[in-house]
């Protein structure tokens, strides 16, 4: 996912958060102070640490947004087939009764609607591509890496928060 839709998904999210008069905090004080211990003691600050994170793009995601392109990339197959099916010279019960020159132009439109849905459906398809080269990425982790362990426990805490907000009914 682009760092673009991240950061426009993080201020709707802060947005809301603030206008509904206080953002939705679930990082408690016993979670913050586990993971400040665990931060000073395995040095988790450090630059190796920070450096190129592992959830970033995960946590930016938005799962009522995959939701939502899944929809329209059902909804846009359907369109697809409806006007391949008004195109097909053997179907032509829609436009039978038009006269021919309106039959041509009618014909004409839907070759160019139909040409935008499949533009459009190849953009909504690089969208699922993003949640499939994250999917990937989380599987390629390499737990046992200390490195990695380091830098998953340094970004806990904004995962453990992310995490939370989607199960949350208030936010």
């Amino acid at each position: 996912m682009s760092s673009c839709w991240g950061s426009v998904c993080l201020l709707v999210f802060l947005g809301a958060a603030f206008v509904s008069g206080k953002p939705c905090q679930f990082v408690g004080e016993n979670l913050k102070g586990s993971h400040e211990y665990i931060s000073n003691v395995l040095s988790l600050k450090g630059q190796d640490v920070g450096l190129d994170p592992l959830f970033s793009d995960f946590v930016r995601s938005n799962s009522s947004l995959e939701i939502k392109v899944n929809l329209m990339n059902a909804t846009l197959e359907v369109y697809h087939r409806i006007f391949s099916s008004i195109l097909r010279p053997d179907n032509q019960d829609l436009l039978k009764n038009l006269s021919e020159a309106d039959r041509k132009e009618v014909t004409k439109k839907v070759e160019y609607l139909k040409q935008k849905i499949e533009n459009l459906t190849k953009k909504l398809g690089h969208v699922n591509h993003d949640k499939e080269n994250i999917l990937s990425k989380l599987q390629e982790i390499q737990v046992d890496d200390p490195l990695v362990q380091r830098k998953a426990l340094a970004e806990f805490k904004e995962v453990f928060q992310a995490a939370s907000v989607i199960i949350c009914p208030e936010c």
